[in-house]
């Protein structure tokens, strides 16, 4: 018997029988979870998760316990392939033949010669998004000599990356599933095979309904998630922003509930805003001006503040004026459940009834 670093390989001899573990990294989706692949005399046998891996704990979904078919896949490709039929178009056979490695890369290294030698700006390199290899393009990019270059992006990174950067200053985003009460899932399958750790997610997910998290799913379609939801509330697709600003609208106005010590210490909804629609500004410092509640005066944003007014009607200097978190919740006021109602098709008494119950979990105030 041999035994190699583990982590790496372990490998038992049976006679002339080979009985080899390989360890390695799923690359079926960008979870990249931990996997021990059995291997038998050459032949790839069972592929499970690594039960010393952090990010998966061992778990391994459906696509990654099928990886082997992949790898014994006929119809995969062993080799480079090159196109033979110029004419291009639906429905027209491009007619791949298959070539060797070495006149594969050397008909793109050609190419590439080429373009450098005439203008490297002729070449336009194109990746996802993910970290590592925007960088590893990048510097390639840079040592060809074309500035052009681009993220390519897909469904997930188009929609959540831009709002997680603008609102938690970070990459990704995860639901605290170990203390979320009331989860609201819009158009959304997370934790039930979807997310960025789906083992993880899943398990945590499972834990979660246990202890008794509630789950909502606001979908157009009656997904895995929704079908295993607490509720599912069907919506016309597209419609979500609008029953997010009636939901908003019913915490502001109706039940007059938001984290009033958050929102005065770490956002500008104290700030004073005129009629334009500007700051209310310091005359010498030009820094941007808040209502003092208990001195009843305009003071700086960053000044000693013993009460930050968020709500009223204010004057500076003989300017009219109200703090910021004032003029939203009014902006608000025209998104009524009603009229989400109209717009979404989720009725009206159902906007209030979850916006109260996902206010009422928050536990605002609480510690």
């Amino acid at each position: 018997m041999v035994t190699n670093v583990k982590g790496v390989e372990q490998t038992v001899a049976v006679g002339k029988e080979e009985d080899v573990w390989i360890f390695s990294a799923c690359d079926l989706c960008n979870a990249n979870c931990g996997i021990r692949v059995h291997r038998i005399n050459g032949v790839v046998v069972k592929i499970e998760g690594d039960p010393n891996c952090p990010g998966s704990g061992g778990k391994l979904c459906a696509r990654g316990n099928a990886g082997l078919i992949a790898l014994y896949d006929p119809n995969r490709l062993r080799t480079p392939v090159k196109r033979t039929n110029p004419e291009k178009g639906i429905g027209v056979d491009p007619k791949w033949e298959p070539i060797t490695w070495e006149e594969g890369l050397t008909t793109v290294a050609q190419k590439l010669k080429e373009i450098r030698k005439d203008n490297p700006n002729g070449l336009l390199l194109c990746t996802f998004d993910t970290p590592v290899i925007a960088q590893v393009y990048l510097n390639w990019a840079a040592a060809f000599g074309t500035q052009n270059t681009m993220g390519s992006s897909y469904n997930c990174g188009s929609g959540i990356h831009p709002l997680t950067y603008l609102i938690n200053g970070t990459f990704q985003q995860e639901v605290d599933l170990d203390y979320c009460n009331y989860l609201i899932l819009v158009g959304s399958q997370y934790g039930f095979t979807a997310g960025v750790n789906i083992p993880i997610t899943a398990q945590k997910m499972a834990d979660a309904r246990m202890r008794g998290l509630k789950v909502i799913v606001i979908d157009p379609v009656c997904t895995n998630a929704a079908s295993k939801a607490d509720e599912w509330i069907p919506i016309r697709p597209g419609t979500d922003g609008m029953l997010a600003l009636a939901m908003l609208n019913v915490m502001l106005n109706e039940l007059k509930t938001y984290d009033a010590e958050y929102l005065k210490k770490y956002t500008n909804a104290p700030y004073l805003i005129n009629a334009s629609g500007d700051y209310i500004r310091d005359t010498k410092t030009n820094k941007p001006l808040v209502w003092d509640g208990k001195e009843g005066k305009a003071k700086p944003f960053d000044a000693q503040i013993s009460d930050a007014a968020l709500m009223g009607d204010y004057s500076v200097d003989g300017h009219p004026c109200r703090p910021a978190f004032n003029v939203m919740a009014e902006h608000f006021k025209q998104f009524t459940p009603e009229e989400a109602a109209r717009v979404t098709t989720v009725p009206a008494k159902a906007i209030r009834r979850i916006t109260k119950e996902f206010v009422d979990a928050a536990k605002i105030g609480s510690e």
